[in-house]
């Protein structure tokens, strides 16, 4: 078997509109999870129901342990595919428990390798058994459907924002047990989702769709460091793109900051004019360098702050510092800026 599952060129269409384009990805291993990330209304969940079978690709192919599920002239009925689609909105029977609801997904003939009472002892909806999803709330609807979907042991684990209505105190933790759930039990998962910190605990693999493309497929590790395009980074809006200069194979210079040394993510022409990548990690606080700017906004993030500088050019440049440091800044303040800089990943564009 080549890979697990893959999608080769596929062309994605919802409500007469086609909506991505020549997508193409590929899970290699059984039990991998891949996180699809995009604005409201891409196509993301289109690609989904696509994959279900509830809709028909106009072009390319998917496949599934080398089965042609779906092509042009293909289109295997969703209840042959062996694949479970976990919806965001709550699509539980009404007139059932919540218990019924989870045993409804169960199947009827075979060994089971799930043990439903281990799901639902780890999705934390144990205390709800005997109620009825009027009865419960958005985010235990949802953990009740995300049950549901697991027991029905498939060859593909679709979710569809599958902690949107979860407590923000309660999906950390649901976040681990459900990546702890999908790797024992290695059921293959495609996890769309509009978080990226969420995207990038679970996934293996995540993909970024923006204008109407799959911009990017890579590691999460790759996909925050190394962006492959403008348009991704305006998408995660984890930095800030200023002026500069390539001067050497390992170092650039803005004409505010200096020097920046560090090694590329790809090659570039000396002299070349770019737009260079700043993200709030790249940049360090010295209060004894006399590279200095001002505070424009500061932001508590628990264990950091994010300060905001503004520029003479009126650049605003993000920098992460631990929230215990000695001296804190505040607004309007002199926030001095470590020299010379060096950054990891380079990334320009």
């Amino acid at each position: 078997m080549s890979n697990f599952f893959e999608i080769k060129n596929g062309t994605f269409k919802a409500g007469g509109k086609e909506k991505i384009f020549d997508l193409s990805l590929k899970i290699e291993n059984e039990g991998d999870i891949v996180c699809l990330l995009g604005p409201s209304g891409i196509g993301k969940t289109t690609i989904l129901r696509s994959i279900a079978g509830l809709e028909k690709i106009t072009n390319g192919e998917i496949f599934l342990k080398d089965l042609l599920l779906s092509s042009k002239n293909t289109n295997i009925e969703p209840e042959k595919r062996n694949i479970s689609l976990s919806f965001q909105e709550n699509s539980l029977f009404p007139h059932h428990t919540v218990h019924k609801n989870i045993m409804l997904g169960v199947p009827k003939t075979g060994p089971k390798k799930i043990d439903v009472n281990e799901i639902i002892n780890i999705l934390g909806i144990n205390h709800i058994l005997e109620k009825y999803p009027h009865q419960i709330s958005a985010g235990e609807a949802q953990r009740t459907s995300l049950a549901r979907s697991l027991c029905a042991e498939p060859d593909l684990l679709l979710l569809d924002e599958p902690l949107s209505n979860i407590d923000e105190n309660f999906k950390e933790e649901i976040q681990r047990n459900l990546k702890k759930i999908i790797k024992n039990y290695k059921i293959t998962t495609i996890i769309v989702t509009h978080d990226s910190y969420e995207a990038f605990y679970l996934g293996d693999k995540c993909g970024v769709i923006l204008d109407q493309t799959l911009k990017q497929f890579d590691t999460p590790y790759n996909i925050y460091h190394l962006p492959n395009s403008i348009e991704v980074v305006e998408f995660l809006n984890r930095g800030v793109l200023i002026p500069a200069k390539v001067t050497s194979p390992k170092s650039l210079e803005n004409d505010e900051l200096g020097i920046i040394t560090g090694n590329f993510a790809k090659p570039i022409s000396i002299g070349s004019e770019v737009k260079l990548l700043l993200q709030p990690e790249d940049l360090h606080h010295d209060d004894k360098s006399n590279l200095k700017f001002d505070v424009v906004d500061k932001k508590f993030k628990g264990a950091n702050f994010i300060y905001t500088l503004r520029t003479q050019k009126n650049y605003f440049l993000p920098v992460l510092v631990e929230s215990h440091h000695i001296h804190q800044h505040n607004i309007n303040d002199k926030f001095g800026l470590k020299k010379p800089i060096h950054i990891e990943h380079i990334v320009c564009f």
